[in-house]
């Protein structure tokens, strides 16, 4: 299992510091991260900027890599909210982030040149995650899963469909899904949002226009509160601009991206 994860609104943050103040930041950011990512057995690969890559599974067998990597995840975003703290005291941008997580074969060991070699991963996989990564900010979404990752760690967490993507580079379609806090899962109404998004994404998919925004408008009535309720409206937003930009006959319901 493979994770990247990059830090949001940092261009914003370093502009407003000093080189010495912004270097504090990124070591703590980093320092902060990796300690939930080794924490959760998973193994640091490289940072890349202000993201960072890491990987389960090696060079250690791990049965839960999967498992894991989420946990990690999860702990990641509480470990956000103390830094956030210190930003604010210092009326400084908060920070965010976005964590795409994939799961597959790969091939794992001492990869370079002649010259220099690291210990790393490498495949398909790899570089699913890594867009999947990138689709958190298209999204809103902290985490994205890959049906892969999905399937592997079972029903232990509440997870809720996002979308069916075709990313840039690749044919195959792949499903995102997106975990949800057990206090948002144990609320009482819970169940109905997630019928009526299901619902929505049906619609939406069999072309259903009509179908998809009576979903959505009782969404935005009934969880217009809700972490999910970005995803509600950019679905609403696709909808209606099939008005002027129909999908071809043929559309097989899934998103494709053409960028990275």
């Amino acid at each position: 299992t493979v994770m990247f994860c990059d830090m949001r609104n940092f261009t914003r943050v370093s502009e407003l510091l000093a080189p010495e103040d912004l270097r504090a930041l990124i070591n703590g950011f980093f320092s902060s991260m990796t300690a939930a990512i080794r924490a959760q057995r998973g193994t640091l690969d490289k940072y890349i900027g202000d993201a960072i890559m890491a990987f389960w599974g090696a060079p250690v067998a791990d049965d839960a890599h999967a498992r894991h990597a989420v946990q990690a995840a999860l702990a990641m975003l509480g470990r956000i909210d103390g830094l956030n703290r210190e930003l604010r005291e210092r009326a400084l941008p908060e920070i965010g982030l976005g964590i795409g997580i994939n799961t597959g074969l790969v091939c794992v060991g001492d990869m370079g040149s002649d010259i220099r070699r690291s210990y790393t991963v490498m495949g398909d996989a790899v570089n699913l995650a890594s867009r999947v990564e990138a689709l958190t900010r298209v999204y809103g979404i902290d985490i994205l899963l890959g049906e892969a990752t999905r399937a592997a760690i079972g029903e232990w967490l509440p997870l809720v469909e996002v979308d069916r993507v075709r990313v840039k580079g690749k044919q195959q379609a792949v499903t995102l899904f997106t975990p949800v806090s057990e206090a948002h899962a144990r609320h009482a109404r819970y169940a109905e949002e997630v019928r009526l998004w299901n619902l929505a994404l049906d619609a939406y998919r069999r072309q259903d226009a009509k179908q998809a925004l009576t979903s959505l408008a009782m969404l935005k009535d009934g969880f217009g509160d809700s972490p999910l309720s970005g995803l509600y409206r950019q679905l609403a937003e696709r909808v209606e601009r099939w008005t002027t930009h129909p999908e071809p006959p043929d559309w097989d319901g899934t998103r494709t991206f053409d960028s990275k």
